[in-house]
This record gives C-alpha cells, sequence and structure tokens, in this order.
C-alpha cells in the first residue's frame, strides 16, 4: 500500500468513543469532547489596557482635572464630568463618562497639576469595552478543538476548572524476537539490545501519548498467542519484529488465528516496507518492522497518525511543509523511497546523501524531516521544490 493510501485509510477510521473529565491543568494537547460554550462576557466591563488617564476625549484640547486614581479590583463606581479625569491602574473599571485613555509615559502636568493630554491621543484609545472579546452564549471552542495552552487560557478566564475530553487510546508494546534482551540485562555480541521498543515508546511520549510496555516476545506461537489475548483492555498493541516472510515470523500466523483483519501488510516506501496492520472490532494491531530505522520510521508514517485520529485530533497526519532540496540525490525508481534529512530555513537536505542501512539509528537520530518519493522518481536535483514531513 502506498504512503498516501495509508493515510486514506486512517482518515477513514473512527474517533474512539467515550470521554473523560480531566482537571484543566492535566488538559494539555487533549482534545475537546463537546462544543464549550461562553458563560462570562470577556472583558466583563469596560477597563484600561494600560496605566494612564481616564478622560473623555471631548475634552482632549483642555486641562483636566484629576479625581483621583482608580485601582485594579477597585469595585466602586466612580464618574467624571466635564474636562475631569482620573488616573487609571491597567484592568481597572473604567469610570463613567470617559471613553479614553493617555497612557502615563505621556504624563504632562500645567502649572496648577491639571492634566494637559497630548493632541496626537487616538479616540477610544486603551479602553477594553465589555464584550469586545467574547459574548455569553457564544461558540468558545468546538468539538474535536485541541487544548493548546492558549484555549487553556481561554477557558480559565471563564472560570473553567475541569474539562470534558475524548479519551486516549491505551496501548500496549511488545518488542519480539528471540535474539533481544532488554538494555538493563546482560547482551553478549551476537545478541541485541532492545531498542525498538524504547523509540516506539518516546515516539508516543512526544506527541503526548501515554503507553505500557509488555516485553519481548520469544518466537513461539504459543508464547505470542498468550501474550496478544492478555490486552484485551487495549485499543492499540504495538509489536516490532516478526513482520518480514522469515521462516520464525509467527505473528501474522497468530493473528489470523485470533480473528484479525489485515488493513495493509506492506507499505510501499523503503525502509518501512515491513509494516502490517490489522484490526478487530475496535482494537488495532501494528507490526513494525525489527530494523530500528525502519520501526521508527513506519511509527511516524502508521502508527502516530492512528493514535492521533482515534483520540480526535483533527491534524493527525504528519506534518508537511515545502522546501528546497539542497544537493543532487539518485535512487531506484522502481519503489518509493524514504530520504531522511534535515529541513532549516526552507531548505532539505538529505543525512549522509541519504546512504543508511534500515539497522542503522545514528542517521534517523540527526535528521528532523522525510521526503517520501513516488514510484518512477529516480531523484531529486538541486533546488527543486519537494513535500517534507516532520518526525521529530
Amino acid at each position: 500500500m502506498r504512503v498516501d493510501e495509508v493515510f486514506d485509510l486512517i482518515s477513514s477510521i473512527n474517533t474512539l468513543n467515550g470521554s473523560e473529565i480531566v482537571p484543566l491543568y492535566m488538559a494539555t494537547n487533549r482534545v475537546v469532547a463537546r462544543d464549550i460554550i461562553a458563560t462570562r462576557t470577556l472583558p466583563a466591563f469596560d477597563n484600561s489596557a494600560l496605566d494612564g488617564y481616564a478622560f473623555a476625549y471631548a475634552d482632549i484640547k483642555n486641562p483636566l482635572k484629576i479625581k483621583g486614581t482608580i485601582l485594579a479590583g477597585d469595585k466602586n463606581i466612580y464618574q467624571i464630568g466635564p474636562n475631569e479625569c482620573y488616573k487609571i491602574m491597567t484592568g481597572a473599571i473604567f469610570p463613567n463618562g470617559a471613553d479614553t485613555v493617555v497612557m502615563i509615559e505621556n504624563e504632562k502636568l500645567d502649572k496648577n497639576g491639571n492634566l494637559i493630554v497630548p493632541l496626537d491621543t487616538p479616540p477610544n484609545n486603551a479602553r477594553k469595552i465589555t464584550g469586545e472579546e467574547i459574548k455569553s452564549g457564544e461558540l468558545l471552542l468546538s468539538k474535536n478543538s485541541t487544548l493548546t495552552p492558549a484555549n487553556i487560557m481561554l477557558l480559565a478566564a471563564q472560570g473553567i476548572s475541569y474539562v470534558n475530553v475524548i479519551k486516549k487510546p491505551k496501548i500496549a508494546i511488545f518488542s519480539s524476537g528471540n535474539e533481544i534482551y532488554e538494555p538493563w540485562d546482560s547482551c553478549d555480541t551476537l545478541s541485541v539490545y532492545n531498542a525498538n521498543g524504547f523509540g516506539i515508546m518516546a515516539a508516543l511520549s512526544q506527541n503526548g501519548f501515554e503507553s505500557e510496555y509488555k516485553g519481548v516476545l520469544k518466537d513461539q506461537i504459543s508464547t505470542i498467542k498468550e501474550a496478544l489475548e492478555s490486552c484485551i483492555n487495549y485499543d492499540i498493541i504495538i509489536t516490532s519484529g516478526g513482520a518480514s516472510k522469515g521462516e520464525a515470523d509467527y505473528m501474522s500466523e497468530v493473528l489470523d488465528l485470533l480473528g484479525f483483519k489485515m488493513l495493509f501488510n506492506s507499505i510501499d516506501a523503503r525502509p518501512a516496507k515491513p509494516t502490517k496492520c490489522y484490526k478487530k472490532g475496535d482494537k488495532f494491531i501494528f507490526v513494525l518492522p525489527g530494523n530500528p530505522m525502519s520501526c521508527l520510521l513506519a511509527t511516524y508514517i502508521t502508527v502516530l497518525p492512528l493514535t492521533k485520529k482515534l483520540a480526535g485530533f483533527s491534524e493527525f497526519l504528519p506534518q508537511m511543509q515545502i522546501a528546497k532540496f539542497k544537493g543532487n540525490l539518485k535512487f531506484k525508481a522502481s519503489r518509493a523511497n524514504i530520504v531522511i534529512g534535515t529541513a532549516k530555513n526552507g531548505e532539505f537536505r538529505a543525512t549522509n546523501d541519504n546512504i543508511y542501512s534500515p539497522s542503522m539509528i545514528k542517521p534517523i537520530s540527526l535528521s528532523n524531516f522525510i521526503y517520501i518519493s513516488s514510484i518512477g522518481e529516480s531523484g531529486i536535483d538541486d533546488n527543486k521544490e519537494i513535500k517534507i514531513f516532520k518526525i521529530s
């Protein structure tokens, strides 16, 4: 399946059913489960946007008597008459009869202590008018909005301390292979440490998703079957290794036994090709490549977009931008190729001239974007505009 077809497939997946109420301070990057309506008009009262003097613009040419000072938090109602003003602090309630503020830095007094207003002060300067930002009853945030820091502030300004958000997928992660050892174990030189599981967990965590690491699956049908059956309460199960066609790759056989339907059995993009995805009911299982670079690239292309889609994100596909390619690169036209590299100031450069083995980790650790070629494309010329995707 081509990468664009994988993206289309993920786009067709429904968001998870269910929501939960979380404290506002824990809601950053969560997705709103239903429309939120404003219950408080903002500003709730006319107030000053800066420290200065509140006066009536019609009196701008006259010396103004300073009646006193209005502090923020003072709930008394003040009134000015002709040729009068109040010194006012930022956020303080506007006195009746005033419509403009001259900033305190432009303060000028005559010999009688009256305020002289600069004639270039614009009308309605620094006056925050009741309801100019939000009116009670208006839509504040729509369903499926992502709670950015600014949106969190918007809710807090309404006196909202808890918010109803779409539940996140519950995710389990396995690695597989008799040759795999955990980083805390002793590993001989003919075996390998489990890098994949930790890379997948880190990619999920970087995007705001928690996951549970379940350990290494040995290459036995009974072991794999028992482990997958134990994950009944998870929405997504991710394994790495056992994705190719080797004699000891039992994952596909077990998933057939368990009644999972294959959504795709490969991605037409080197080196993430041996990537599979299965579905049964509302549960998804990814079988990612065993080679670390292939595994991590498959995570960015398939796992993260699907996880975000299930969690209700409206923007769930990898972030895309247009950049100019710097250099000249050739690759096989018979397949789609993933070019790893770095993007800066609108330019994209391939890491190490895109020479790497799928088993390597360092080249992708030096990269932050990828380019995915089309089948039939044999290379990229210098200064060609290309579409690249962010991976970190």
